[in-house]
């Protein structure tokens, strides 16, 4: 038996406990022992086969135990909040957002969260906090129908909160959240030379803020395959790290790990913590700290290591689509993208572009049609053409906005309009390819023959190439 045989096996065992851990997390209450039972027999026959040392396959089964309880505990959570009528301070958790006639934010009522559609008065009131300050509410908490509100769920929403005043006191946020705060305002002055709708798709590709993005704009992304840029990712991650670079290289070893665990922290926090970028997050960061200790992980057992961590910390994110979503579009890049790359004929850029592009959009597919059904197969084109150009703005639309920000307003007006140009060309390219995808969008039978054109097309690819190789 060979040692890269070893280490293939030793990875695959990692990825068979992260989904029996998760399987147990996600169990049904009148089902979980069972569902505990089966995985833990299947972990110990896999660790049999493999003549797995008795104290790891322990220690595997204690993990399963373990994940069963911390999941029961979150769920339990989630059912112990206080109803009724309540007056007093409430904590900003979301930025608000226009929904119809109403504002939609997110209040926490001491360790409660709840759920606000403000309408009238209050509305106007509530359109301006920020997240991280408290106010006065006055209403009634009331309860949700958690299994027809999955998305609520896993973002610890426990309530709905009826508002009926909102006093004018609002009390600041933290020096951390007004910080990240500062950070997020600065980076929608520089874009105010865009258009409306490129203003609110530029800070969607650069912080994840779609907050302000209209509803024709959400629409067009997801029918066009485009929805993925509007989320904060790893590629988000990576170019912040990058940017940094510099300063990190000039470190100690110990300094670097303190340092670039910082930066990724707030920098999750300028995001709002979305299920997508705590991924990335952590993903980057146990990669950083396996070199920074010599022991690099391999890029599937990394994955693995990083939703385990994601869901012990947090147990409700095995409940959230935008969490798998993000781990499968990562997953099908890492282990999918180089074996395509190689059956691809042409250019090697537009090879690693197909190749990257119908990776991720495998990947993400079990998440997809869960949720949203079958995709546009033309998705694929969409984000060919796309992708790369957004990649340009989140490189560079960080860096440019916060010292544009800080011009704008002023005598140097103009130059921050300059710098902020060829953002804003790219902002618009993204925006006419995805109205445009979003129009030439296929369904049904039509779009099921497509997909699977593809599938035969890449079979057709791997065979050609294994012969080329033989």
């Amino acid at each position: 038996m060979t040692t890269s045989y070893d280490v293939r096996r030793a990875d695959w065992l990692t990825v068979f406990l992260v989904a029996a851990y998760l399987i147990t997390t996600r169990a049904p209450f009148k089902t979980s022992i069972v569902v505990l039972i089966l995985c833990a027999i299947g972990l110990i026959v896999v660790a049999r086969m493999i003549r797995l040392s008795n104290l790891a396959t322990v220690s595997m089964v204690l993990l399963l135990m373990f994940g069963l309880f911390n999941s029961r505990r979150a769920q339990a959570e989630l059912h112990d909040v206080e109803l009724g009528r309540y007056s007093g301070l409430a904590t900003i958790v979301s930025d608000p957002r226009q929904v119809g006639s109403a504002i939609q934010l997110v209040i926490a009522i001491g360790p409660d969260r709840h759920i606000v559609y403000a309408y009238g008065r209050p509305s106007w009131r509530l359109a301006g906090v920020k997240v991280g300050e408290q106010i006065i509410v006055d209403g009634y908490r009331e309860p949700i129908e958690r299994e027809r509100h999955v998305r609520l769920f896993s973002k610890h929403i426990k309530g709905r909160f009826q508002v009926e005043q909102v006093g004018e006191t609002r009390l600041p946020a933290s020096p951390l959240l007004r910080s990240a705060q500062r950070v997020r305002d600065l980076v929608a002055k520089s874009a105010e030379s865009f258009e409306l709708a490129d203003r609110a798709l530029f800070t969607g590709l650069v912080i994840g803020d779609d907050s302000r993005q209209p509803k024709a704009m959400t629409v067009a992304f997801r029918d066009s395959g485009l929805a993925h840029l509007v989320a904060v990712s790893g590629q988000n991650v990576a170019f912040v790290l990058a940017a940094v670079s510099p300063l990190l290289s000039r470190l100690g070893r110990r300094s670097r790990v303190v340092v670039t665990t910082t930066i990724l922290s707030w920098f999750v926090v300028i995001t709002r913590v979305e299920p997508s970028v705590v991924r990335a997050a952590i993903m980057a960061g146990l990669a950083y700290l396996s070199v920074a200790i010599g022991r690099p992980t391999r890029t599937l057992r990394l994955i693995a290591l990083t939703v385990l961590v994601a869901v012990i910390v947090d147990p409700l994110l095995a409940w959230s689509v935008g969490f798998f979503m993000s781990v499968g579009a990562t997953l099908g890049l890492c282990v999918g993208a180089a074996p395509l790359m190689k059956m691809i004929r042409g250019p090697r850029w537009l090879a690693h572009l197909v190749a990257s592009t119908v990776a991720a959009q495998v990947g993400v597919m079990p998440a997809v049609l869960t949720v949203f059904g079958l995709p546009s197969a033309t998705g694929i084109i969409a984000n060919v053409l796309a992708v790369p150009v957004a990649g340009m703005v989140i490189m560079i639309g960080l860096p440019m906005a916060v010292p544009s920000g800080l011009l704008v307003g002023g005598s140097l007006n103009l130059l921050a309009t300059i710098l902020m140009w060829p953002v804003k060309v790219g902002v618009r390219w993204v925006w006419w390819v995805a109205t445009v995808f979003a129009e030439l969008r296929v369904t049904g039978a039509t779009n099921i023959v497509l997909w699977l054109s593809i599938f035969v097309g890449l079979l057709v690819m791997r065979h050609r190439s294994s012969k080329l190789v033989a």
